[in-house]
């Protein structure tokens, strides 16, 4: 009995001294198990090579893995939300979401997409469609035709889209634009956007000071002195002045329809509207480069960061899509994305900056 006793003690003790046991190392991740994983679950949205198939669904090739793997563990646990994609990573194990982003992180990066200079360019080929009325760079010098330069963007695209559909009433117009697609009118309306035109002189009709006051009901819709601030608003600033009094006198005598426009101006008093519009200053709508490059500078301060340089985990955005990269940002400005850093650094950003950094970022090859 004695012996045994000692021989148990002597057990404990050796087990106590014994060093502590290691860990078991991590599991190693398995590309080739993740393309299978991949290519029965992933491929109806994202090609073999990483690329999304539309404009809305992001590149995944060459992300970071930790990017990858926190992103997929987000949807799979509600903390983005996307009914698809929280059912398929909630039945996924986590050695079948580290294979997945091993695979996908192990891709080459893809090619960029073409940049803004590259879309101004092509839209102001697009836009040649147009100069023969609406005058070189979309100023127009003809009486009752309207400038195009310095629109909003996003007015001149629907609008654009209206006289095609033959919804505005202009045959003529409606054929001529049957040879863009929707991209063409998108980069031709940003060119036109980025147009500042020269200040006019005052028409040989109406009293601008006079119409000043006049304007005080516009203002509310169309901005101060004309410059608009509301995307599918017009700017009246430095437009052409007959084709604002025509525009006006159509609103008023419902030859146009909009409820609770001009109703009660008399001729004179709308000449003298459209006199002070014509000479307001029209700057551009966009201004290509220079705020944009601001914000892309202080989004380089995470973003441009290469992989394992931090402890952040922040996906790349070089070479992403643009309509993924638009959607994503409008999503984290509007507070519709669960980041308050990224809604607050984005909360003043108007839909045309973002479509600006989204289109620097898709033009920029991947490091």
């Amino acid at each position: 009995m004695k012996s045994f006793l000692t021989g148990f003690i002597l057990a404990l003790c050796l087990v106590s001294c014994s060093p502590e046991q290691e860990p078991p190392p991590p599991a190693v991740a398995n590309a080739a198990a993740g393309k299978v994983i991949v290519e029965v679950n992933c491929t109806g949205c994202h090609a073999p090579d990483g690329r999304g198939k539309t404009a809305e669904i992001p590149n995944l090739a060459a992300q970071p893995a930790d990017y990858l793997e926190n992103a997929m563990h987000a949807y799979g646990e509600g903390g983005r939300h996307h009914a698809a994609l929280q059912d398929l990573f909630a039945g996924f194990s986590d050695s079948d979401i580290q294979n997945i982003s091993a695979y996908f992180s192990g891709l080459p990066p893809l090619q960029a997409e073409a940049g803004i200079e590259t879309a101004y360019r092509e839209g102001a080929e697009a836009g040649a469609y147009c100069t023969g009325c609406h005058g070189e760079h979309g100023v127009s010098t003809t009486a009752g035709i309207p400038s195009l330069a310095g629109q909003q963007p996003a007015y001149l695209i629907m609008a654009t889209q209206e006289y095609a559909r033959g919804d505005r009433g202009h045959a003529e117009k409606a054929e001529m634009l049957q040879g863009l697609g929707e991209v063409d009118i998108e980069n031709m309306a940003m060119y036109f956007a980025s147009q500042a035109p020269e200040p006019r002189e005052a028409p040989p009709f109406g009293d601008p000071v006079a119409g000043e006051p006049l304007t005080a009901i516009c203002g509310s819709c169309h901005g101060a002195r004309g410059v608009s601030l509301d995307p599918l608003v017009p700017s009246l600033a430095g437009q052409e002045p007959v084709y604002l009094v025509n525009s006006i006198r159509a609103y008023r005598d419902e030859e146009r329809s909009h409820e609770d426009m001009v109703t009660d101006r008399t001729d004179a008093e709308i000449e003298s509207i459209a006199a002070y519009y014509s000479i307001q200053a029209a700057g551009s709508a966009v201004e290509p480069g220079e705020q944009a490059a601001q914000v892309i500078e202080k989004c380089q301060r995470c973003h441009g960061r290469a992989a394992g340089d931090s402890n952040m985990v922040v996906p790349v955005l070089n070479s992403q899509k643009k309509g993924y990269l638009l959607r994503v940002m409008k999503q984290y400005r509007d507070g519709e994305r669960g980041s308050s850093m990224m809604h607050k650094m984005s909360s003043g950003y108007s839909d045309e900056l973002l479509e600006e950094i989204a289109a620097h970022y898709a033009s920029q090859p991947a490091d």
